[in-house]
């Protein structure tokens, strides 16, 4: 529904464009760059943190709601997000045993190249799931509740992310994020954040943006200031 609060958008944003990146990464490196695949290997394992953190923010703070206004969509979910786990599982298996054939090529192409179709059906798979929390999902959480509770189930997930989840989060959301939602997003940390969150945040956004986004964004932010300064 257009012009609503979006619950999913952003973080949906970031999760688009770190799987896609790993999907990349597979199709374009080969088993036997070693600096390549421990990149994604290290990657990989970025990515995976913020798929469980995802995954339980949703039981702890959204699934009482689709429960109770959705349940068909609660039950799809659920079956999905347990297929899924059970498919991240089988690559996280894969990705273990790159280290233990290092010294046998053969083997190694072999666990790559698997790795590499399995990456490319889950995130197929992925996406058709956040679509459905973007589509169903979200028109039934429009359709029974304010853009002021849904904001307050986004500060209470928020709230519960470990820092280092937080900052894989930002990591990819800020890049992936329109101009206006990173302004936003900006703009309420420099009004409401600690002064050193909000400048370690600022810091990870100069390193993920190009020139001139990250100089729009600062032209913005310039002209807002923090909370309590008249």
């Amino acid at each position: 529904m257009f012009g609503r609060f979006d619950l999913y958008a952003p973080v949906h944003k970031g999760i688009r464009l770190a799987l896609s990146g790993l999907c990349y990464q597979t199709g374009s490196v080969d088993s036997s760059d070693d600096a390549g695949v421990s990149a994604f290997v290290e990657e990989f394992g970025r990515v995976v943190i913020i798929l469980e953190s995802h995954s339980r923010d949703e039981d702890a703070h959204i699934n009482e709601s689709y429960e109770k206004y959705a349940p068909e969509t609660l039950r799809q979910l659920e079956e999905e997000h347990a297929g899924l786990e059970h498919k991240l599982e089988r690559i996280i298996d894969l990705v273990n045993q790159l280290e233990f054939n290092k010294s046998q090529p053969a083997q190694h192409q072999k666990i790559w190249y698997q790795i590499g179709k399995d990456l490319n059906r889950f995130t197929a798979e992925y996406f058709v799931h956040l679509e459905r929390e973007e589509g169903p999902g979200m028109k039934a959480l429009w359709e029974h509740l304010t853009d002021d509770q849904l904001k307050e189930i986004s500060l209470n997930i928020r709230s519960s992310i470990p820092p280092q989840a937080m900052s894989i989060f930002m990591h990819y959301m800020i890049p992936a994020i329109s101009h206006r939602e990173r302004a936003v997003m900006f703009g309420d940390m420099k009004k409401f954040a600690p002064k050193e969150a909000y400048e370690g945040m600022r810091k990870l956004a100069a390193s993920r943006l190009d020139q001139q986004s990250w100089v729009q964004l600062q032209a913005e932010l310039e002209q807002i200031k923090p909370e309590g300064i008249a």
